[in-house]
């Protein structure tokens, strides 16, 4: 088992939970539904960050020179993800989504797309890294 194997399950569920949010945008999407969902996903993002915060960014920067430049990189590039989804979050409550579902549906896209490419660099890059070094 890798250090990063519930990092990436992790991964899969948040983007699991983004693909069903993105997928109902398509249609007339029930709002309640669609809060139900983003809430679900605010709570996995949530943890994963803090796991991430806590636990793995630290560790990288305290191996080789390698692991640790990358970890710092990665947090100045994309350690604001977790206040831009926090604001995203906040900003659709149940009856925002039903008053500007055309809004939600751009901003979410938006928020989604930065969360995937996250996602994306981590596991390609980031993961591979750690799973060496810790």
């Amino acid at each position: 088992m890798g250090f990063t194997d519930k990092f990436r399950v992790q991964h899969d569920e948040i983007l699991g939970l983004a693909t069903e949010i993105t997928e109902q945008l398509q249609g007339k999407a029930d709002a309640g539904a669609m809060r139900k969902l983003l809430s679900n996903l605010a709570g996995k993002v949530n943890f994963h960050l803090a796991m991430e915060d806590k636990a793995l960014y630290p560790r990288l920067m305290e191996q080789d020179a390698q692991a640790s430049k990358l970890a710092a990189r990665f947090q100045k590039e994309m350690g604001g993800l977790a206040g831009v989804f926090l604001d995203y979050n906040t900003r659709w409550p149940l009856a925002a989504i039903k008053a500007d579902p055309a809004g939600f549906a751009s901003e979410t896209r938006k928020v989604f797309g930065a969360l995937a490419h996250r996602i994306e660099r981590e596991n390609t890059q980031l993961y591979p890294l750690a799973d060496r070094n810790v």
